[in-house]
């Protein structure tokens, strides 16, 4: 079974204990505790042959550890909250007290630097606060900073309390919360959501599970947008919502296997190498590209990084994501550090003269052409023209009876037909092998 750390501030323990317990049934986790961000430095390597990967319950923390840690070679997310978050405590407050004065209302992550010290007032007006600005925080601040910030906040709180200039003090550091606690300290807490929670589980699990995959090495893909589209890219949105899903439809469409999620103004992708070689015609051109632009109508530069672990293939994105800021278009930097630019086109299956060829498959088949072309990428993915109705639906994602279907299609149109027997390692039935000519 899979194990996970989730390492987080006693403050905290409690709230997460029931949230992660009916995940346990999936793969084995621990709260693993720690008293200052700092130690996480050392904490870390002394766990990692403890663990198959880490949940971070802070994010500039989490952050900083990406940054500072490039020797880790297990799978890290950290747990972030965003604006949202805040805005639902807002209007918690708001509805407790409606007399409540947000002048008077501080945040601890706006105490990190003495002359950023921002009220609610300030805050409610420049949204970009919480997503841009803070995570601007960890390239600002050196390791001497980061050592002492959740020290500092804690200062700077009790200055300004004692000189009376707030009367509450809305904290996303847990460290700071209990801080505060103990000092008698008017304070609310920014608790982290039970779905953000489950959703970084899901998220850690997925990369654990990719990182023991053994048919190829780790890959990150890191999709920025140009110019124009930057309001595209925003975290919570409408058109943020509609990209997620061409993303998804993409993933399906070519059986990739994404898995997906939002970082720093753009998405990262994590797959495999053997998927990134797939979709990009062998480093040949830039299908995903094409997709987003031929579907969505938006421009985006995409980095591809290739690594013999996810942490070098997420170094290797950001360094293919710098290169299209020179090369204008995207790039693969590979896992021996091969810098590669690729052109934006469509699947060479789909060029000139091909879509009517597939088109007829489909209507001869009775099928979609979505499934066609879902089958074809299979084919690709597996390496092979002769599978079982188990080895299609593992593929596609798709139920046996599913899968039973596609291929007793496909025989009646006379582009598969059984050429022999998969015998079963249990006391099932045999499975038939199944050759497909598309």
């Amino acid at each position: 079974m899979d194990k996970i750390g989730f390492l987080t501030y006693p403050f905290l323990v409690p709230y997460l204990e029931e949230i992660v317990a009916p995940y346990r049934e999936r793969c084995a986790i621990d709260l693993v505790t720690y008293d200052k961000q700092h130690h996480l430095l050392d904490l870390i390597p002394s766990l990692m042959d403890q663990y198959d990967g880490f949940l971070v319950s802070n994010a500039l923390t989490g952050r900083f550890l990406y940054q500072n840690s490039p020797d880790v070679q297990k799978p890290i997310v950290y747990l972030d909250r965003n604006s949202v978050n805040y805005f639902k405590t807002f209007f918690i407050m708001l509805s407790e007290n409606r007399n409540i004065n947000f002048s008077r209302v501080l945040v601890d992550t706006s105490m990190i630097y003495k002359d950023n010290i921002r009220s609610l007032d300030d805050l409610v007006n420049n949204i970009a606060f919480f997503d841009e600005k803070q995570i601007s925080y960890t390239s600002e601040l050196n390791l001497e900073d980061f050592i002492n910030m959740e020290t500092q906040i804690e200062a700077n709180a009790l200055e300004l309390w004692r000189q009376g200039r707030f009367d509450v003090i809305v904290c996303r550091f847990a460290n700071v919360a209990a801080a505060m606690e103990r000092e008698g300290i008017p304070f609310v807490f920014v608790w982290p959501e039970r779905h953000r929670i489950i959703e970084a589980l899901d998220n850690l699990w997925d990369r654990i599970r990719m990182s023991k995959r053994s048919e190829g090495l780790p890959a990150s893909i890191m999709i920025l947008p140009d110019g124009e589209n930057q309001k595209e890219f925003q975290e919570i949105s409408h058109d943020s919502i509609r990209i997620q899903k061409a993303l998804l439809e993409f993933s399906k469409h070519y059986t990739s296997n994404f898995t997906i999620q939002y970082f720093a103004q753009g998405y990262e992708i994590l797959t495999s190498h053997l998927t990134v070689q797939r979709i990009t015609g062998n480093y040949t051109g830039c299908q995903l590209g094409y997709f987003l632009f031929s579907t969505q109508g938006i421009n985006v530069r995409i980095g591809y990084g290739i690594g013999n672990d996810i942490t070098t293939a997420r170094q290797n994105a950001l360094l293919a994501r710098k290169a299209t800021e020179d090369s204008g278009t995207s790039c693969v930097v590979t896992e021996e550090g091969q810098v590669i630019s690729l052109q934006i086109k469509p699947a060479a299956s789909e060029g000139a003269g091909q879509t009517d060829s597939i088109s007829d498959l489909a209507s001869k088949a009775g099928l979609s052409l979505l499934t066609i072309r879902r089958i074809r990428s299979a084919l690709q993915f597996l390496g092979t023209d002769e599978l079982t109705n188990h080895d299609l639906a593992d593929a596609l994602q798709v139920t046996v009876a599913n899968a039973n279907r596609f291929l007793n299609a496909l025989v009646n149109s006379g582009n598969a037909e059984i050429v022999g027997i998969k015998k079963s390692m249990s006391k099932g039935r045999p499975s038939r092998i199944y050759h497909i000519r598309l």
